[in-house]
């Protein structure tokens, strides 16, 4: 397929890295701008993945550090069609590859992204703080901190949708929290329910995943601050981009309400 062939939105897929990451070439620039001047949807993808390059350079030093030598190894040599995982047997999928290979990048990225879920890392609250970081970034940079929606109605669609229950806490004015969206969280995988709020004026997410994933701790990085507990056979993680922000008492009025 020609450079400036985009006839399709998964046309787009192919270019879109090198386009985030400046390394394609001008015809292709050309042509992933266009069709990004004409479709919505992918113009909001194209800028959470920048936001989210832009969040992983900025700490790629932190994270690649804690990436065991034999995941670092095994970065290193992609692309390579049908990547196969030797200690799990499961294969990271092929689209996945393709999207994220072409970054010099790709060690850090698998780590922060998908390490927890597909590799099984020595320390897995740290991979899903910063897999989780890096969705609230991406979340907040498309979607903004819009008009508050109900909490009730979330949680009854999240159920028909997914098939799983979640408890949502409702907006309170006196802990100025205003709900702004309950969505899957795709940075695990869609293996999350991502609850997007703000809390005085500030971003703020709320993640409920099914099953236990590590133990209860507070997790500083990718410039994120991440309380995380379990309870009921669930993982819940709270995330501020305000590292210095005392997240205790909202913390404690999200327990009080999902759990």
């Amino acid at each position: 397929m020609a450079d400036d062939d985009i006839r399709t939105c998964a046309d787009l897929d192919e270019r879109l890295t090198p386009y985030v990451d400046g390394e394609d070439t001008p015809a292709a620039h050309r042509a992933v701008e266009g069709h990004l001047a004409a479709c919505p949807p992918c113009l909001e993808h194209a800028t959470a993945e920048s936001a989210a390059r832009d969040l992983v350079v900025e700490h790629r030093a932190a994270l690649t550090s804690r990436a065991p030598d034999a995941l670092r190894a095994r970065c290193a040599q992609l692309p390579a069609a049908g990547f196969q995982v030797p200690a799990s047997g499961s294969r990271v999928p092929v689209s996945f590859l393709r999207k994220w290979a072409p970054l010099s990048l790709a060690a850090t990225l698998l780590l922060a992204v998908a390490g927890v879920f597909a590799f099984g890392l020595n320390d897995k609250v740290q991979a899903l703080a910063a897999s989780l970081a890096v969705d609230h970034v991406k979340c907040f940079k498309v979607e903004g901190t819009g008009a508050p929606v109900d909490a009730q109605t979330s949680a009854r669609v999240w159920q028909q949708d997914q098939g799983w229950p979640i408890a949502v806490p409702q907006a309170e004015p006196a802990q100025e929290l205003k709900l702004l969206d309950v969505r899957r969280c795709f940075t695990t995988d869609g293996r999350a329910d991502h609850l997007m709020y703000t809390w005085h004026g500030e971003p703020l997410s709320v993640y409920v995943l099914q099953g236990d994933v590590g133990r209860d701790r507070i997790v500083h990085n990718m410039g994120a601050q991440t309380v995380i507990w379990c309870a009921n056979r669930r993982t819940y993680a709270v995330v501020s981009g305000d590292t210095s922000q005392n997240l205790a008492p909202i913390v404690d009025y999200i327990k009080a309400r999902v759990q």
